[in-house]
């Protein structure tokens, strides 16, 4: 067949020595069969930004930084060379990505080679020795379907846990290998210290799946993993080994003020580590709000002060008005009536 011109450079320098056919086609990239090292493997060419289908991408990019400050004022200002390099930096992130998360032992296809932009990696195969099926091409059964889920899960527990989230996790970037799952797809992959959507992400990535595996176990449907995990995560009690529950304390259930205060450190700890990866100086405390009394409504121009019945009565008689006792004076210790009022029950 011919050999497209992405992958040329690589055939030149041996790294390729054979293209044997295109495998699929995604919104992202294009996978080629390929020869390397004696061994059938796969190559991902990325397509140009103009013919994907990636949306809302700067949700993903959040906190990426290129080493080079001057690149980096290219790719804020969105220059030409700015953009080039923030393709650059895209398509090398998933490199990044699964060296990352093969060395923390969570099931993705293990990378060989990655040279003008194209990746050479593993070949996933399936129970035929062929290439594997993706999760959305099966009809599994339902105790298949609690099993996959459980396996994804557990890896997407390990994957939060050495510090990046997959961002568009689904039945189309799961392949069913002979011995399990394998999650693949990674260029948009976020870091947690970094992507303050991490936890959104997250969340959306097990509801796509328990969307489509709980066609086949509607137990999953009743379950909130998500959840349970970011709250886990964030408050640093979550390992690989955690158990979870998939059940969260709901709004109106009675607080644990000890949990919500030590939620509360974990996101400023959070911000604070998101903010010196971005080279920001810390967050500013909030200032407390200052109280000032409000001076007495004035009287309309023009009212007349309102007098009771009794004393329209003695005016028109001409009867002296009756000494009138002193108004008790306020304690300048209580600032609202509610404290007045519970020191009067006392009294």
């Amino acid at each position: 067949m011919r050999v497209p011109e992405s992958l040329i450079p690589l055939v030149d320098q041996g790294i390729i020595t054979e293209v044997i056919r295109p495998l699929m086609s995604g919104k992202e990239a294009e996978v080629y069969l390929v020869r390397s090292e004696g061994e059938i493997r796969v190559a991902k060419i990325y397509k140009a930004p103009e013919r994907r289908s990636f949306k809302h991408r700067a949700a993903y990019t959040e906190g990426r930084k290129v080493r080079n400050s001057r690149t980096q004022r290219a790719v804020d200002k969105r220059s030409r060379f700015g953009r080039e390099m923030e393709e650059q930096a895209w398509r090398a992130a998933e490199v990044q990505a699964i060296e990352r998360l093969h060395a923390a032992g969570v099931r993705v296809p293990e990378p060989y080679a990655f040279v003008d932009g194209v990746l050479v990696m593993e070949l996933i195969t399936g129970p035929d020795g062929g290439p594997a099926p993706r999760l959305a091409d099966l009809n599994p059964t339902r105790r298949e379907a609690r099993s996959l889920f459980f396996t994804l899960l557990q890896e997407t527990q390990k994957m939060l846990c050495a510090g990046l989230v997959h961002g568009d996790l689904s039945d189309f970037n799961v392949l069913i290998a002979a011995d399990g799952p394998v999650i693949i797809d990674l260029p948009q992959a976020v870091d947690t210290a970094q992507n303050a959507h991490a936890g959104k992400l997250l969340i959306r990535d097990i509801d796509n799946l328990t969307s489509f595996l709980g066609r086949y176990d509607s137990k999953l449907r009743r379950t909130r993993y998500g959840q349970e995990m970011w709250e886990l995560y964030e408050r640093g009690d979550l390992t690989p080994s955690t158990k979870l529950t998939g059940k969260v304390a709901r709004r109106g259930d009675s607080a644990d003020i000890d949990a919500i205060l030590a939620e509360i450190q974990a996101s400023e700890r959070a911000e604070v580590a998101r903010r010196e990866a971005l080279g920001l100086p810390p967050p500013r405390r909030a200032r407390a709000p200052k109280v000032s009394a409000s001076p007495p409504p004035k009287p309309l121009d023009g009212a007349r002060p309102t007098k009771s019945k009794g004393e329209r009565r003695r005016k028109r008689r001409g009867e002296p008005t009756p000494p009138q006792p002193p108004s008790p004076a306020l304690d300048p210790t209580f600032d609202d009536l509610d404290a007045l009022l519970i020191e009067d029950d006392d009294a």
